[in-house]
C-alpha cells in the first residue's frame, strides 16, 4: 500500500480509507502517489 501512515486498510472489505482530514506537509508526496495510483479512483485530494 502506498502512504500506509495515511490510510488505512479495512480486515472487512479490503477498501481503505483517510487516517487524517488534512495530511501533514512530509506525507503530501506520498498521498499524491497514492491517489494517482488508486486502481479504483477512489482518492480525492483537495487544497484550500
Amino acid at each position: 500500500m502506498i502512504a500506509p501512515d495515511s490510510f488505512q486498510l479495512s480486515d472487512i472489505d479490503g477498501s481503505s480509507s483517510a487516517i487524517d482530514e488534512v495530511v501533514p506537509a512530509d506525507r503530501e508526496d506520498q498521498v499524491r502517489e497514492a491517489a494517482q495510483s488508486c486502481p479504483e479512483q477512489a482518492i480525492m485530494i483537495t487544497e484550500d
